[in-house]
């Protein structure tokens, strides 16, 4: 009998990052242990939580289930570099510890992979309120670096079949809550950037998938649903600018030298601009500023080590 070496939802390892999660981890892990079939694993890594998390996690008795418990916040580029080095499968699935897997979330994105050998990730369909509106159906970049999450807020009873046509099309990059990543050919992707703020981990991820020359396919029949906003930022202004520094990081790390300097003058003068209303976008640009030129070297050497890739930047696939 000849050895089936297609890949299954017993290979895959499912990576849930959690920094002071208590109100929400439990059904994070919980949704993933229930799932059938089931994962190789779950693995969770704790980012240094000052919560109840770790006595939530260690409250779980399931062999599934390892725990990786860090000093520190590493963010979450650091704790999925964590929970990846320590993965043993061949299918890497990423959910946040808001995020709550569905029955189909695994299998359904472990069929495309399996039937598009150039499908480096699955971009599920990630709805929020309890299922009934769409979080995102597919990310996309534009081409000073912004992401859009296709039908982000809109009903999904509205656009029920209209998601059936999208199935097997290609997105610029996965949302980072439910993102499957096949792991053969794509170890190059790790590790990520752990300088980035919050944001734009998955739209790194993105990047790097296309440039390695495979493509990241949406699967509306793979969900999984999300309770946004435990761990953001409550301060408007400051996911402003965690979100604005990561924007120009990815920028200035991938994008060509000239838009990347367009996009830096385009910010400042904005929160020049601003900044006679309010000083605190001045302090922002500074610190902004501050973060390039600290993280110069690292920018630099990530531009050398992917130029050389196809490159797929200013590419979109954006409808």
């Amino acid at each position: 009998m000849e050895n089936d070496d297609r890949l299954r939802v017993e290979d895959v390892s499912v990576i849930i990052v959690n920094y002071n999660g208590d109100k929400v981890i439990a059904q994070a892990v919980q949704s993933v242990l229930a799932l059938h079939p089931r994962p190789l694993e779950c693995i969770v890594v704790d980012n240094g939580s000052t919560d109840q998390s770790l006595n939530i996690l260690h409250q779980f008795s399931d062999p599934l289930l390892r725990l990786i418990s860090l000093n520190d916040n590493r963010g979450v580029a650091g704790g999925r570099n964590t929970g990846v080095a320590m993965a043993r499968g061949r299918i890497l699935a990423f959910l946040d510890s808001d995020g709550e897997a569905t029955e189909s979330w695994l299998a359904k994105a472990v069929e495309v992979l399996v039937e598009h050998p150039q499908a480096g990730a699955v971009a599920p369909l990630v709805l929020m309120n309890q299922g009934k509106i769409i979080n995102g159906a597919g990310s996309f970049l534009d081409a000073t670096g912004h992401g859009r999450d296709r039908l982000w807020g809109e009903s999904l009873s509205q656009y029920e079949s209209t998601l059936l046509t999208w199935r097997g099309q290609p997105v610029d990059y996965p949302m980072g809550c439910g993102m499957i990543i096949r792991r053969e050919g794509l170890e190059a992707i790790w590790p990520l950037d752990e300088t980035m703020p919050k944001w734009h981990d998955d739209t790194e991820i993105g990047i790097r998938i296309r440039q390695l020359g495979y493509r990241v396919i949406f699967e509306p029949l793979s969900r999984v649903l999300h309770h946004p906003g435990h761990s953001d930022p409550k301060d408007r202004r400051q996911r402003q600018h965690m979100a604005e520094t990561a924007r120009l990081l990815l920028v200035w790390k991938y994008y060509p030298l000239t838009t990347a300097m367009a996009v830096t003058l385009h910010y400042s003068f904005f929160a020049l601009t601003a900044s006679r209303y309010h000083m605190s976008y001045a302090k922002d640009l500074w610190k902004t500023w501050a973060k390039l030129w600290g993280e110069r070297k690292k920018i630099w050497a990530i531009r050398q080590q992917w130029r050389n890739k196809d490159n797929m930047v200013g590419k979109s696939f954006l409808p």
